[in-house]
């Protein structure tokens, strides 16, 4: 069965059994893995894309542990494939229903990534109340998917993205994409590595 599991956003999200299920980062390393457990005892894991990185870093290392762990129960008799925020969104960018620049979340209270997905670089780590400022200067910008609505001051400039059977359906503005399993999962791990992207040793 294919899943999707986002472990860069501000909650560990699972989706493709029903209803998405939502973890809050305060306790998510004692319930990710039974939360896990009781959906393959109940559906069975087969394929799960996961959303890995930036983001909060104790997401990113207990969701790669747990489902590396899930793994290993199976006898790995299950695929994980690795895609970071960033290529999914600079993906949408060259389809053209992104801006060049967007507002990346990376677990941080105040501080956020600007991106330039033109030129596919980070511009600047940010404050999140400058978020106006550049939208005045670049004159559209887009907002990383984070699942608390008041973590942004412009909730409507948020991407949001949606579990299909045929893949992930994103929506920017009055604009949709939908981008199929075939091109989303290309890189099929062994174990799942935390995509910190950046020095976990930073605050």
């Amino acid at each position: 069965m294919k899943t999707l599991i986002n472990i860069s956003a501000d909650k560990i999200a699972i989706f493709g059994f029903g209803d998405p299920v939502f973890l809050e980062r305060n306790g998510v390393d004692m319930q990710i893995g039974k939360v896990l457990v009781a959906l393959d005892r109940k559906y069975g894991f087969s394929s799960c894309l996961v959303i890995n990185g930036p983001g909060g870093f104790t997401n990113l290392r207990v969701g790669s542990l747990a489902l590396n762990l899930l793994k290993t129960l199976k006898n790995n008799q299950f695929s994980l494939y690795s895609l970071s925020k960033i290529e999914l969104y600079q993906k949408a960018y060259q389809y053209g229903i992104l801006p060049r620049y967007g507002v990346i979340y990376i677990g941080q209270k105040s501080n956020v990534w600007l991106w330039d997905f033109d030129q596919q670089v980070l511009q600047a780590t940010i404050k999140k109340d400058q978020i106006g400022a550049l939208l005045e200067e670049y004159g559209q910008i887009f907002l990383d998917e984070v699942y608390d609505l008041g973590y942004f001051a412009f909730p409507d400039l948020q991407v949001q993205s949606r579990f299909v059977e045929q893949g992930i359906l994103l929506t920017f503005a009055d604009k949709e994409l939908l981008l199929n399993w075939e091109e989303l999962c290309t890189d099929e791990v062994s174990q799942l590595q935390p995509n910190y992207m950046m020095n976990p040793n930073l605050g």
